[in-house]
């Protein structure tokens, strides 16, 4: 609303209408207010491409190593020194920039975080300084405008600390980071999983104290919450399925406490492990309709959904047929999915995790 007053205000006075009774031109209206709509999608992506050049800017300058740059699902990643586009999404999130920290349990972590919050506010000084101090015709008036109040956006949604559609924020990150030196460890290696997968890596080969955790209360942190995913993670990976679906239940017993795009991720990975292991046909179904996270999304379509970015989703389906609709065909589709996209997905590690487990499932029901 408060976008919409403004630009109406700049248009009348810009196109001279309604102060002193004289009519606006129409067809001038309709051309300012479809430039208006313009500047704000410029607004949009310049404030999510520069944001996540500074947290490239900031964590190359911490002694970070750039893996991958991502603007909405696209997805620019670098692989054996060779450049590759691709297409990812996470929920919740307009971009990503996934950098390989410095292998420091103590990691830095201020500058990385805050470089994104700090291109945006340069952003919105600048642009509020061309509002400001120039009489600008309708074009730059309306970028300018746009910039700044698509830059106010990125820098309170991403500097004051919460946890919007699951994800912690840059403000939040900081925060955690900042309280608790102790789990700066948990950030590094966090982002030293990722990166490790996204070179090809499975959990269950690389270093196992990237995977210790504790286990988690309501009163836990984000980043304890993470450490625990990831324990589980390494569980699944090492084909003890009994392990990980009791720490999976430990984490969703939390209920709300824990942040919704890990409930939909925990969720998605308790229902392979419950097929896997107990296969109790009123809990499968429960989780296969449960409805969680934004929107009341329920679980089946939040899987179908991501299955073509997250390969552990298609382990999932696979074993939703397998055991439970007893449809080797409709399963072994899943399967080829994931190994004909082997080359496509941002973390190919995850990839042929999913092709292990699903070979060892197969295995056991044989």
């Amino acid at each position: 609303m408060l976008i919409g007053y403004g630009v109406g205000w700049g248009l009348g006075h810009i196109l001279g209408g309604g102060g002193d009774g004289e009519s606006i031109d129409k067809i001038k209206m309709a051309k300012a207010v479809l430039i208006a709509f313009a500047a704000l999608v410029v607004g949009v992506f310049a404030n999510t491409i520069l944001h996540e050049a500074g947290h490239l800017v900031g964590g190359l300058l911490t002694g970070y190593k750039f893996l991958s740059f991502r603007i909405f699902n696209l997805t620019l990643q670098k692989e054996d020194d060779d450049w590759h586009w691709k297409k990812f999404s996470i929920m919740g999130t307009l971009g990503q920039c996934l950098m390989c920290p410095p292998h420091t349990q103590n990691v830095p972590y201020f500058w990385y975080n805050v470089g994104g919050v700090m291109v945006n506010l340069i952003i919105c000084v600048i642009s509020g300084t061309m509002l400001y101090a120039f009489d600008l015709t309708m074009v730059p008036f309306e970028i300018c405008v746009m910039l700044l109040a698509t830059g106010v956006w990125f820098l309170l949604t991403n500097a004051i600390p919460m946890t919007p559609g699951g994800v912690p924020n840059d403000g939040k990150n900081i925060l955690i980071l900042w309280r608790h030196p102790e789990q700066r460890k948990h950030f590094h290696n966090m982002l030293a999983v990722a990166a490790e997968q996204s070179l090809g890596k499975r959990a269950c080969e690389m270093s196992e104290e990237w995977f210790e955790s504790t286990p988690v209360t309501k009163d836990s942190t984000v980043m304890e919450m993470s450490a625990r995913n990831l324990h589980y993670a390494r569980l699944m990976d090492e084909m003890r399925f009994d392990e990980a679906r009791e720490v999976a239940e430990e984490l969703m017993s939390i209920g709300r406490a824990l942040p919704q795009l890990f409930q939909m991720e925990v969720a998605s990975d308790l229902l392979f492990l419950e097929l896997a292991t107990l296969n109790r046909r009123e809990v499968v179904n429960e989780l296969w309709n449960k409805k969680i996270g934004v929107g009341n999304m329920t679980l089946q379509n939040y899987i179908q959904t991501y299955r073509k970015y997250l390969p552990m989703k298609c382990a999932g389906l696979f074993a939703y047929e397998l055991i439970n609709n007893q449809s080797t065909e409709d399963a072994q589709k899943y399967y080829d999915e994931v190994e004909s996209n082997l080359n496509t997905y941002t973390q190919p590690g995850e990839a042929r995790t999913a092709i292990a487990i699903m070979d060892e499932v197969l295995t056991k029901q044989l």
